[in-house]
């Protein structure tokens, strides 16, 4: 039998034939596989994407044979789901080819700067775009980027454009949504291949029915879980959103704002602040008043959108404003350089909307022409004006898109380079979360710079105060299994122990897989401990190790506690997984607070909020926190307010369908109230 690694380097040798087209010695190295250790070499397939036709531009004709191959053969159940599942999705591999080709067909000299346009204007929040927007299409102005991503990738050994006609876009089409259209139709692929990641990293199935190829997770909480951590994402955002505009006038009297200060400069130089040149094409051109604009970028102090921006870091990613210093992004740079290089960029934008607005020119020539492009040079001369050169320099590398990196995401690497001059789609550069953005594509970790796990200190501040026993970073080592304990705590005669994990609110399933390894740890940790926990001997050694009783209670209740909100509700191992700001609110408040606005009218303007408290009686005792972590009290209500549905992708005869969940307001609102005491509305 062949050793992990050597299974490891067949599978790699496997994908390198496939994309060299070398069927035969593909076939060799699958027999040879599957041969050795078939357990092992499937875990690799799945973990390197082996079998993913995506990776190979589509193309199926060699993955085809391989999976015939394993009907020869003698595999295991699993294996055979698994195969049965990639068999399911090939079969529509050939409509997904055609739709490739079709789209990456299309593509002259003039077309990527268009598609970027398209994509960008999305992004200017300006409510006739929006409406447009809403109205004709069923996917996100985020997704129509990631189409967007997905286009440029693919296409980029190809002349799709050079400095002789950077400035032509062909308006007409802009105008009448056509690249907004094929980028749906790119959405497509994105749709395809994250079926493919859901089969191989989560456990999916793909099951061929007539004309339909159904995607389906292990188990339903799986996806309901999923889609959860994306609704309840979405809720805090715009729950955050309607906290700052209530805060306006508090916050407006300490921290001007960038839309005023821009409104304020364009009404002090007008037109000097723009020009209309004809050559090679007609189009805007920006010009600066260097001395003014210094001052305004050199600023440390905080604009009102940076408030929000703070509050947003402070709430998802227990970031302060003395951490925001402190976190490197690169050698030099901080979190608070892509702030305020963020901030230029907000600058740009609300001028040029205030010119294009008090001109007329929406959705003209010139509108669509108003993109920035600026010689390489000139930018980084700009950013190093306030930031220096050695940060310009660093911004560049952070910003742009190099072609060894495996993906591109316009969202983290918004300077679209065209030989010796730069793209600024302002819209992206303004209002795409960049901090969050930038601390993936540097695959920031939280507990790098410190050993202080900021969701332990959470939990600390929260449940010391009501524990009679409370202990930190627990490090144990009993008879050959060492292990360690995040945070343990005793309430009342119940012992609970938390597994802390904490990264970054995924955005695409390549990033989920991240949160989910997370939770895969934490429930091996947990479960490690909770085996060791059945033995009396060593609940004797950890109560003499944490300097206590003899007797710890029996009763052990285990969770896993993440700092964003995906797989809310789900249990791994048996271990139930929680967010950190709803558990620790249940700890310190006993309530949940469901704003009225998500429910009757997000535009009404009016906060109302109402709460139901969830301790039985005043103060918190060990059966709420075990009904809510072991008995899902909570969870159940969410689950119970999922309405099934099914994400469909239409190709020519057949169409590819992911079974999901859509959360309901309303049936959430009744299902606090037939569980929990209404106590009060605010």
């Amino acid at each position: 039998m062949k050793s992990k690694k050597q299974i490891e380097q067949i599978a790699q040798k496997l994908k390198q034939a496939i994309s060299d087209r070398d069927q035969k010695l593909a076939l060799d190295l699958f027999r040879a596989g599957l041969q050795q250790s078939e357990a092992d070499f499937v875990e690799q397939l799945r973990k390197i994407g082996v079998l993913r036709c995506s990776n190979y531009d589509f193309q199926s004709q060699i993955l085809n044979s391989l999976i015939n191959e394993t009907g020869k053969i003698n595999i295991s159940q699993d294996s055979q789901v698994y195969f049965e599942s990639i068999k399911s999705l090939l079969s529509i591999s050939r409509n997904i080819q055609t739709l490739f080709k079709a789209l990456l067909k299309e593509v002259d000299y003039l077309e990527m700067k268009s598609y970027l346009i398209a994509v960008d204007s999305l992004f200017w929040l300006l409510d006739d775009l929006q409406q447009d927007h809403a109205n004709r299409y069923s996917v996100c102005k985020e997704e129509l980027a990631s189409a967007f991503s997905f286009y440029l990738y693919h296409s980029h050994d190809k002349k799709v454009i050079d400095k002789s006609n950077i400035n032509k876009v062909n308006e007409k089409r802009l105008n009448d949504k056509y690249y907004l259209d094929k980028l749906e139709d790119f959405n497509k692929l994105i749709f395809f291949q994250e079926s493919e990641v859901l089969v191989d990293s989560f456990g999916y199935t793909a099951i061929q029915n007539d004309a339909k190829i159904i995607l389906k997770a292990p188990d339903p909480k799986f996806e309901m879980s999923r889609c959860l951590g994306y609704t309840r994402q979405s809720m805090q955002e715009i729950a955050n959103s309607f906290d700052s505009l209530s805060e306006l006038s508090e916050i407006t009297e300490k921290s001007p704002s960038i839309l005023e200060f821009s409104k304020a400069y364009y009404q002090k130089f007008k037109d000097s602040t723009f020009k209309i040149i004809d050559s090679p094409l007609k189009r805007i051109v920006m010009q600066f008043h260097p001395q003014i604009l210094s001052k305004f970028l050199d600023s440390n102090s905080l604009f009102l959108e940076e408030e929000m921006i703070f509050k947003q870091l402070e709430t998802n990613l227990f970031i302060d404003y003395k951490k925001v210093n402190e976190i490197p992004v690169s050698q030099s740079l901080s979190l608070f350089d892509i702030i305020k290089v963020q901030r230029l960029f907000a600058f740009m934008l609300f001028v040029l909307t205030e010119y294009i607005d008090s001109k007329n020119l929406f959705k003209s020539k010139l509108f669509w022409r108003s993109m920035p492009v600026l010689q390489a040079n000139e930018l980084k001369d700009l950013l190093a004006s306030f930031l220096g050169e050695q940060k310009a320099k660093e911004i560049f590398e952070l910003f742009t898109w190099r072609l060894d990196k495996k993906r591109f995401d316009l969202q983290t690497h918004p300077f679209i380079n065209v030989e010796d001059w730069i793209l600024l789609p302002l819209g992206i550069l303004t209002n795409s979360d960049l901090c969050r953005n930038i601390l993936q594509s540097i695959n920031f970790r939280f507990d790098s710079e410190s050993s202080a796990d900021p969701l332990v200190l959470e939990m600390e501040r929260c449940l010391k105060p009501v524990s009679s026993i409370f202990a930190t970073n627990l490090k144990y080592s009993f008879e050959g299994t060492q292990g360690e304990v995040d945070v343990l705590a005793v309430v009342d005669n119940c012992l609970f122990i938390f597994e802390c994990k904490n990264s970054l609110h995924p955005c695409n399933v390549f990033e989920l897989r991240t949160t989910y390894d997370c939770i895969q740890k934490a429930a091996t940790q947990l479960t490690r401990f909770q085996d060791l926990w059945q033995q009396e001997p060593f609940r004797t050694y950890l109560a003499k190790k944490i300097k206590t009783q003899p007797n710890l209670p029996s009763q052990l209740c285990s969770c896993i506690v993440m700092g964003n909100r995906m797989f809310s509700g789900l249990r791994e191992q048996g271990h139930s997984v929680r967010p950190i700001r709803e558990l620790c609110y249940i700890i310190s408040k006993g309530e949940i607070l469901l704003n009225a606005y998500n429910i009757y009218d997000p535009d009404a303007g009016k906060k109302s909020i109402i709460k139901f408290k969830l301790w039985k009686e005043d103060q918190l005792k060990a059966e709420d926190l075990l009904g809510y972590i072991q008995e899902d009290y909570l969870h159940k209500c969410y689950f119970n307010s999922l309405i099934r549905i099914e994400q469909t992708i239409k190709l020519k005869n057949t169409s590819l369908v992911q079974e999901s969940y859509a959360f309901s307001h309303e049936r959430f609102l009744e299902q606090l109230v037939d569980n929990f005491r209404f106590t009060e509305n605010l």
